[in-house]
């Protein structure tokens, strides 16, 4: 029977998992409750119950090489938790690893979910075909990953690909990080929505448009794709909006292209729901902060795999990381 991994999707919500081959393709997609508010240990336990109902599905273990796991945060070599997952209250410091191991005799293997989300991109999806990528997701804030030579790169502690927060206006917008004027500050949902409610004040009863009416009328509806509904009917404070967004995007992909000069970079996340406008733009600004021969080397494309990146990345690492040693 061909080699198979588990892949672990870990939301705030959901758990979700699949059973996959090494070729991307995936059996037995599975979701149990994250059920994030009765802490760690449960949320622990709450892995380990979907690993037993994915085993079970399959039928025998004895064909696959491990556990992939993507969370939110970041998770130290041996598979402790480090930090960054606020949504997942005392996630922090719990040790993954050993109980997987000691429960089912399966090796582990986790990391930042976005992290692995950009793995899967470089395999299956939109990175496909070329050797360098990296992956920006536009979400709620700004995560990232980074595919050196079709390996993923963790860096120390897990803590590589936090390209939210590489900083693109001095003394620009604090951030949550304690920096001012991170990208994901301009560029991610939130910062696009902050955004669309200061220039819409700032036309406060003069020269509105429907799009500063309907914002300043009711500022807590206001989402980026309504912002994006209005760029498609050319409503020039929208439009405004997408170049601010997407300027300060660009300077971050330019900084990354001049340390890293992938083939492709890849965005993804739920703004990304606007298309092509964004790609567009970004493109129109990026030749502006990078070396002109690493631009015209480079591609900026849009993700393919939606919501299956993480458990198609989870189950990657897999292959990547433990089938080996496995």
């Amino acid at each position: 029977m061909e080699k198979a991994a588990i892949g672990i999707d870990l939301g705030g919500t959901n758990l979700k998992g699949i059973i996959m081959n090494d070729k991307g393709q995936g059996r037995h997609l599975t979701r149990v409750p994250t059920e994030a508010e009765k802490g760690g240990a449960h949320v622990l336990e709450n892995i380990l119950v979907l690993i037993e109902k994915l085993i079970a599905q399959e039928g025998s273990k004895d064909h696959i090489s491990g556990v992939g796991i993507g969370t939110p945060g970041f998770v130290d070599d041996d598979g402790t938790v480090l930090g960054g997952a606020e949504n997942l209250p005392g996630w922090k410091g719990t040790q993954i690893y050993k109980p997987i191991l000691e429960k089912f005799g399966l090796k582990a293997i986790a990391a930042n979910d976005v992290t692995v989300a950009a793995l899967a991109e470089a395999k299956y999806g939109a990175g496909k075909g070329v050797r360098n990528s990296v992956c920006f997701a536009l979400g709620t804030g700004i995560g990232g990953g980074i595919v050196i030579e079709n390996h993923l790169y963790k860096g120390t502690h897990g803590m590589a690909g936090e390209l939210g927060h590489i900083v693109v206006e001095t003394n620009g917008i604090p951030c949550n990080c304690g920096q001012k004027g991170c990208v994901e500050r301009y560029a991610s949902a939130t910062g696009i929505v902050n955004l669309a409610k200061k220039l819409s004040a700032e036309k406060k009863g003069k020269d509105e448009t429907q799009f500063t009416k309907e914002v300043n009328g009711n500022p807590s509806a206001v989402t980026s794709k309504m912002v994006y509904d209005f760029v498609k009917k050319s409503d020039p404070v929208a439009m405004n909006v997408n170049e601010i967004a997407c300027d300060m995007l660009a300077r971050a992909v330019g900084i990354t292209l001049n340390a890293l000069s992938p083939d492709r970079v890849i965005l993804g996340g739920g703004v990304m729901m606007a298309g092509q406008v964004i790609i567009d733009t970004v493109s129109k600004y990026t030749p502006r902060y990078c070396w002109p021969a690493i631009w015209e080397r480079c591609e900026i494309v849009i993700a393919q795999l939606g919501e299956d990146a993480g458990v198609l990345g989870s189950g990657a690492m897999v292959f990547e990381e433990l089938a080996i040693i496995c």
